[in-house]
């Protein structure tokens, strides 16, 4: 079972604020605003494919002044958006909590970075898949690669194939 969706609630006044600024620092992992539920209901959705995460406006929302411990992190299908991610947090003002780097002690391909909202939530991006499968350039040498084996067994096997073909017409 997988996670559906997941919110935070923001204080008043604050939804457009913390809409615009997620927006922002999510765009290289492809997320967009779904629904915006307001007038009826002070909350809107964002996500890549669909709403997985929500922000809502609640009045009884206290103030946030230091880390409570809520880590929320986003899956990237590249280290390129863990880089611009992390690379537009900083943009934006966002308290750095970590830059985009591997993560050996949780799994030798984890790649992260992490960065704080404005108010105070500790959000990550990571990306697990390895270097030669997630990096452009890395990807395009195993490409060339996969595709050269192909084409050189393509030719032994022709070579190979015409060869004892030709040494079956004489025995």
């Amino acid at each position: 079972m997988t996670v559906s969706h997941i919110g935070i609630k923001v204080g008043p006044g604050k939804l457009d604020m913390m809409v615009e600024w997620y927006l922002k620092v999510l765009a290289p992992l492809g997320y967009r605003k779904h629904y915006d539920l307001r007038p009826d209901q002070p909350a809107v959705g964002l996500g890549a494919k669909y709403p997985d995460f929500w922000i809502r406006e609640c009045p009884e929302a206290k103030e946030r002044t230091e880390d409570d411990g809520l880590h929320l992190a986003f899956y990237a299908d590249t280290r390129q958006q863990v880089r611009e991610f992390h690379a537009e947090a900083m943009n934006i003002g966002a308290k750095d909590n970590g830059a985009p780097g591997l993560r050996p002690h949780y799994t030798s391909d984890y790649y992260a970075a992490y960065a704080f909202d404005p108010e105070g939530r500790n959000l990550e991006t990571h990306c697990m898949a390895p270097a030669f499968i997630s990096e452009p350039q890395q990807k395009n040498i195993l490409l060339t690669a996969v595709v050269t084996m192909i084409v050189g067994g393509l030719a032994y096997l022709t070579n190979y194939m015409g060869y004892t073909g030709y040494l079956s017409r004489y025995l």
